[in-house]
């Protein structure tokens, strides 16, 4: 009797998706992320109540393809398994990332520069900053920014590990997330400030630090409380005011 060969992987880990599924996942996301992107900052959208329905409703949609991608792989429960510590974790790592942006606005955009004007169209395209309504929008944004994390860490950038290796995963995932608000350089850009990098840049470089994150926790529940409650915050409790 000829002995069978060892299994090639350790049937406990999840099967590792191949690079044409993890181009697909990566390249649809994407895509499909900038459209709902630059529908919801469009300038004709400005301050409307549903200006961000679509992104939301774009992101549950995904979220759900999520988990079930998840739950395929054998991975659902111990990627969402939430421990005590998750909630105070993601809102320390929230208040670092408020801080920096804090610094970098005051670096980058200081008041009386051309370039606050950048500031200026992201805060009055959400909304007056002082309206009631702003409450409401911050509750959106709490949640579409779980979505998106779910979504960015949980699928992209799982599915990216598995042709490329964890360290490239990180970093081309963090990238993808960045070009997927691309729209906003022109649709926020100011005729003297110029294209407006900020959701472009802050995208990027938040997204290395929630990918990290994930990294170092093997789960996904620190960083989407860290990302919402980091949304939240700078809709909530603007980092300029007029």
């Amino acid at each position: 009797m000829i002995p069978s060969d060892p299994p090639a992987t350790d049937p406990r880990e999840p099967p590792r998706a191949s690079r044409r599924e993890a181009a697909l996942i990566a390249a649809s996301v994407t895509a499909c992320v900038a459209l709902a992107v630059a529908y919801a900052f469009h300038p004709d959208r400005a301050g409307a109540p549903g200006m961000l329905a679509p992104l939301g409703a774009l992101y549950a949609v995904l979220a759900a393809v999520t988990a079930l991608w998840l739950r395929r792989r054998g991975e659902l429960r111990a990627a969402l398994r939430p421990l005590s510590g998750d909630l105070a974790r993601g809102a320390l790592v929230a208040a670092v990332l408020y801080g920096m942006a804090m610094a970098v606005q005051l670096a980058l955009a200081p008041r009386g520069s051309p370039r606050e004007a950048w500031l200026l169209r992201l805060y009055l395209h959400l909304g007056d900053p002082l309206a009631d309504a702003r409450v409401f929008t911050g509750a959106i944004v709490f949640v579409v920014a779980a979505l998106e994390e779910l979504v960015w860490r949980g699928l992209v950038m799982r599915a990216l590990e598995g042709p490329f290796g964890q360290v490239t995963a990180w970093l081309l995932s963090s990238a993808l997330f960045a070009a997927a608000h691309l729209p906003t350089l022109f649709l926020l850009g100011d005729p003297l400030a110029g294209p407006n990098p900020l959701l472009v840049a802050a995208g990027f470089g938040c997204s290395i630090v929630w990918g990290r994150v994930v990294h170092r926790t093997g789960r996904l529940p620190p960083a989407l409380f860290a990302h919402a409650f980091f949304s939240w915050a700078i809709v909530s409790f603007p980092i300029w005011r007029p």
